[in-house]
């Protein structure tokens, strides 16, 4: 992608450690671009403080710019900072929005509308179908699905999304070319595939650290018209989304789940104490939300088994589980396979929406 020299220049002063996004700015009103900034003397921005005039120096070289866009173009990511159309409208409104993004896959992120679905890593059964059909249902509308890429409800909800060839975008607490958890590499490529797109405010290269994901989540429910709690319990990082939707004056929802299961304590808070909305289908949100126009929207119908063209080991392993789930550790003796191809098989069928694994490794139809 070509840049102009300015919005080199912002990338290059947005990526500098220890400078934030308030004296990104701060810099940008004093000098007036950030293009002047780079070409400021040493001694003109001592008013930052030692650490992070520190860090401006030291990233103010030729080498250090170079390096900045030979990371992104290595690994086919680009970056849009808040002045570009590709920008997020939504994001641009809450505070400290991060000033440029890293982005793969689709750049243009000014969807018209957008659905934030989260809930716990560890999940039920019930959360797992859940969110994937919420997924489901809204991609078929032509609803953007925005999740952070984690374990459990995160993933299930980009999986909904990807197997109806709908749009979903993932929010990652690393770069963008750092795919966290790793066994969600086929994911990642299903939801480019698709039309996604990879976001994250870090540089690539980065990787996933616990410090980082507040400020993930908090761009998960900025970009979002309206955020979706599927499962979490009131400790979950999930509901730290739920405030940030709330403080950003987004529409929260969440779905009620079993009232002794503690995954379900988190959103059962959520709609006695926080004014959450309750929610059982798409048809549901789109009421709330006052979307006259579903007409407008082009559905599209999931896949099956029914009609894909399946391999002969994927027909043996649909086969299989035709008299209901099977523990996956059951599969490579029935199916005269090894673990590894197994977990390869399951991989694929789950990507094209014919089978669901859910927690505890347990495996059934779709």
């Amino acid at each position: 992608m070509g840049y102009t020299k300015e919005q080199e220049a912002w990338i290059w002063l947005s990526s500098v450690r220890k400078l934030g996004t308030q004296r990104f700015h701060l810099l940008l009103e004093r000098y007036g671009s950030a293009q002047a900034v780079w070409d400021l003397p040493a001694e003109e921005t001592a008013f930052l403080g030692k650490a992070a005039n520190g860090a401006l120096q030291q990233a103010r070289t030729d080498e250090y710019r170079s390096a900045l866009f030979a990371s992104m173009e290595h690994c086919g990511a680009v970056a849009i900072t808040q002045e570009d159309a590709e920008y997020p409208p939504l994001l641009l409104e809450i505070p400290d929005a991060p000033p440029t993004l890293y982005v793969r896959g689709r750049k243009a992120l000014g969807d018209s509308r957008t659905v934030a679905i989260v809930g716990s890593r560890n999940c039920t059964p019930y959360g797992t179908r859940v969110a994937r059909r919420l997924a489901r249902e809204l991609a078929q509308m032509g609803v953007t699905i925005v999740s952070g890429f984690a374990r459990g409800i995160d993933s299930e909800a980009h999986r909904g999304a990807a197997e109806v060839g709908g749009r979903t975008v993932a929010v990652f607490g690393s770069g963008v070319d750092v795919v966290y958890p790793p066994e969600n590499l086929a994911l990642a490529d299903a939801l480019l595939e698709a039309g996604g797109s990879i976001v994250s405010a870090s540089l690539p290269g980065v990787p996933p650290v616990p410090t980082v994901f507040p400020a993930r989540n908090r761009i998960i429910s900025g970009m979002s018209e309206a955020t979706v709690l599927v499962e979490a319990s009131r400790s979950s990082g999930a509901m730290l989304t739920a405030d940030f939707a709330l403080a950003q004056g987004r529409e929260l929802f969440a779905v009620p789940g079993q009232v002794d299961q503690i995954y379900s304590e988190g959103t059962h808070w959520l709609i006695r104490s926080r004014g959450a909305r309750l929610l059982t289908c798409a048809a549901d949100l789109a009421v709330d939300l006052g979307w006259q126009d579903l007409s407008l929207f082009h559905p599209q119908p999931p896949r099956s088994a029914e009609v894909l063209p399946l391999s002969l080991q994927q027909q043996a392993l649909w086969n299989l589980l035709a008299a209901g789930p099977m523990d996956a550790d059951e599969l490579p003796a029935a199916l005269g396979l090894s673990a590894s191809q197994v977990n390869s098989l399951l991989t694929e069928m789950e990507i094209q929406g014919i089978i669901i694994q859910s927690p505890g490794r347990r495996v059934e139809r779709a």
